[in-house]
């Protein structure tokens, strides 16, 4: 009586022999893939950690730009860096190195106490004298911003470039363009003989 295929002398070797050579082209395969994938998964990683970050930071500046101007606005132009580090939550190094960068956008001024301490002012009659359209939008809201602000910070504040701010701010729709944008819904206009934005309030 014949033997059945898998009773044959040897059927069991070849069977496990296949089995570990299959076993083995899949786990080749595996290896591969991961090694042609990992530069892109690693690319992938760093790319999204870094956007991730970006993210982060924008939205911390936003914040810090936010309270900055409601301290503005609050305190008439002045502020110091533990006022402003306290309303911000953040260490006095960080308070200082943004005040000392408003400074410059703002042409503020330095003006030390009895005290000993510094206040930033930024209400200089010649440079950022506050706009009476300023003026009226800071009575109807106690936050809202009273200063001019640069280029660089409006486009950042809107969150748009400061190509996109060029482009739509000769038009006359870029009070309500910029309103939209706004975080607090301010429209803005831009003032071509200082170089600057001044907050346009909204109409009765």
């Amino acid at each position: 009586m014949p033997l059945r295929t898998f009773h044959r002398p040897g059927a069991g070797l070849d069977y496990r022999l296949k089995v570990a050579l299959g076993l083995a082209a899949v786990a080749g395969l595996a290896v591969l893939l991961v090694w042609l994938l990992l530069p892109w998964l690693v690319v992938g990683g760093l790319a999204g950690a870094a956007f991730w970050g970006w993210q982060r930071r924008r939205a911390h500046e936003q914040t810090l730009h936010q309270i900055f101007y409601a301290q503005i606005a609050a305190q008439q132009g002045r502020i110091s860096v533990l006022d402003f580090a306290i309303a911000a939550q953040i260490p006095g190094g960080e308070a200082r190195q943004f005040l000392d960068q408003r400074a410059k956008d703002f042409w503020g001024d330095f003006e030390p106490t009895a005290a000993g301490d510094v206040l930033y002012t930024f209400r200089s009659r010649s440079q950022t004298a506050v706009d009476p359209q300023a003026a009226a939008l800071v009575r109807d809201r106690p936050l809202a911003i009273a200063l001019c602000l640069t280029a660089a910070d409006l486009a950042q504040r809107l969150g748009c470039s400061e190509a996109e701010l060029m482009l739509y701010r000769t038009r006359a729709t870029f009070s309500g363009w910029s309103r939209q944008r706004d975080p607090d819904g301010c429209g803005w206009r831009y003032d071509g003989a200082g170089d600057r934005y001044w907050p346009v309030p909204k109409s009765p």
